[in-house]
């Protein structure tokens, strides 16, 4: 999910840290009331751009509210970037959020979500874009039994003078085109109590802007047991993005 995997929201049992233009998983679970939510993601990632490579690792705290239909949160991410050789550290975009259920048809869920980004990143060194994004999708999921399927796809726009500014897919640890058409499949399978399977594929077609097509790959397993849930993920970068393969674990604790 790749900024708007900070939308720390439930995405078929396993929470994704990484998501805006990664991005949509961001299925809601059903609960009887009101839940506070915290959590911390950890990243790790290795990266090959034509004229540099190096690696990131970073931590990522998130806290997040949600009613039976709405949920709102918010992260600030925190990079260590190697880049040929030099070490950066820094925060990367600030993410704010809000997502609710509109349809519940028997298996049958959707909604829509708005995320907004400011730029608390380095735009120059490659934590953050540089500009505020704002990123409004629709998701739709259909649950029987032990099986989920779920599907989005949205709209993610620079804000500001710097639209018609071109840096390609930016920045090198959440990567997005300045204006895209980001998507998003994935599939859940529910192995035992309390612990979950699936795999997901997502991306970004650059819309009246110069731009790269980006596509994303993953696998994923999510365990827990009353008000703590972990999640584990292994991402591949197939198409567009700097980063071959990203490794992601998250713990997040409900009140």
């Amino acid at each position: 999910m790749n900024m708007a995997g900070r939308i720390v929201l439930a995405t078929l049992g396993l929470t994704a840290p990484d998501a805006l233009a990664d991005h949509h998983g961001m299925v809601m679970e059903p609960h009887g009331g009101s839940v506070i939510g915290t959590s911390v993601s950890l990243i790790a990632a290795s990266f090959a751009m034509p004229d540099f490579a190096g690696d990131y690792e970073g931590v990522i705290p998130s806290i997040s509210w949600s009613s039976p239909h709405v949920a709102l949160g918010a992260s600030v991410p925190l990079y260590r970037l190697q880049e040929n050789g030099r070490a950066l550290y820094g925060p990367g975009d600030a993410v704010v959020h809000g997502q609710g259920t509109f349809v519940e048809a028997g298996d049958v869920h959707a909604g829509g979500l708005l995320a907004v980004s400011a730029p608390t990143g380095d735009g120059q060194a490659g934590t953050g874009m540089g500009h505020a994004m704002a990123m409004p999708a629709l998701w739709a999921a259909w649950s029987h039994e032990r099986l989920t399927f779920a599907a989005s796809g949205g709209y993610s726009r620079a804000i500001g003078a710097l639209m018609n500014h071109d840096h390609g897919p930016w920045p090198l640890v959440e990567p997005m085109n300045m204006s895209e058409i980001s998507w998003s499949a994935s599939g859940d399978v529910a192995i035992t109590h309390g612990t979950h399977a699936g795999a997901r594929v997502s991306g970004g077609i650059p819309v009246g802007a110069p731009g790269t097509n980006r596509v994303v790959g993953a696998v994923r397993v999510a365990w827990g047991s009353g008000p703590v849930d972990t999640a584990a993920e292994i991402q591949a970068g197939i198409a567009g993005d700097p980063f071959t393969i990203r490794g992601v674990v998250e713990t997040a604790l409900h009140f």
